[in-house]
């Protein structure tokens, strides 16, 4: 077991480094996926809550594999506003926050998110040596600690609607807001204007979609914050990661289809590099 697995991801990014990861759903095996995952050359893991039924054991499950494999690992909430704090207490090191939209929602998030100065996080290390990686409770201070959570965590809230965007100069100058990772169908939803007869595919690739799509990731390098999407084909990824989107989604690991992803992945990484 590793320190500092999203401490050491977010300094990759901050060099301008892409990192890939994919949605981790149910039906899976922990230590069998991390291990695919990882030798597929993934950088994280981000457990989906929102839109899937997840049991929190299975999801404890996955903290340990990760840590074993020093994988840092992510969660998707429910919502912006449900209680995930006990998924933070028992290990996982980010969170990527549905349905945010004003300066207000983003901060409320830091505040559950982080321990004092950043944020007003009530405290369970002792209760999970997975939290601190087992660090030694009878010799590390305690606000070093705090401190070493704080590092390795990670917050994104998700661009999903117009409302947000207008803000996000705002949101991300928050302390403890790492960046944003669009949600491209919501948005496109949001926009409005869909055409009757376009497929999945053809949603989030239109000129409206894409005009924001590109002032999102604008609106992050001026404030030197992350961009991440997913939703998109190896190709259209390949296509936003060169215009500034660091943190890449690739699939969508269900009912053990791990295997299947691999070509999509492996098209990914040979198309961005």
């Amino acid at each position: 077991m590793g320190l500092n697995a999203i401490y050491n991801l977010k300094k990759r990014l901050a060099a301008g480094e892409k990192v890939f990861g994919q949605l981790i759903g149910p039906g899976n095996d922990p230590v069998k996926t991390v291990k695919t995952l990882k030798e597929m050359g993934d950088d994280f893991l981000m457990m989906e809550t929102e839109h899937s039924l997840m049991h929190k054991e299975t999801v404890y499950a996955f903290i340990r594999a990760a840590r074993e494999m020093d994988m840092p690992i992510m969660m998707r909430t429910e919502d912006k506003d449900s209680f995930f704090r006990c998924y933070l207490d028992a290990g996982v090191n980010g969170l990527m926050l549905p349905l945010v939209d004003t300066v207000e929602e983003a901060v409320r998030v830091v505040n559950k998110a982080y321990f004092p100065p950043i944020g007003h996080r009530g405290c369970a290390i002792s209760m999970n040596p997975l939290l601190i990686d087992s660090q030694d409770l009878s010799e590390v201070p305690y606000l070093s600690l705090t401190e070493y959570i704080n590092d390795n965590m990670a917050v994104f809230p998700q661009t999903e609607s117009l409302q947000n965007i207008s803000n996000l100069s705002r949101i991300l100058k928050i302390e403890g807001v790492t960046g944003t990772i669009v949600g491209p169908f919501d948005l496109a939803l949001d926009i409005g204007g869909i055409d009757p007869k376009a497929l999945l595919s053809e949603v989030v690739d239109t000129p409206a979609v894409n005009a924001r799509l590109q002032q999102i990731v604008d609106i992050c390098r001026e404030a030197g914050k992350i961009a991440g999407i997913g939703g998109c084909s190896p190709k259209r990824l390949a296509y936003w990661a060169k215009q500034g989107y660091q943190l890449l989604l690739v699939g969508y690991v269900l009912d053990g289809n791990v295997e299947k992803l691999r070509p999509a992945i492996e098209e990914s990484r040979a198309l961005i590099g």
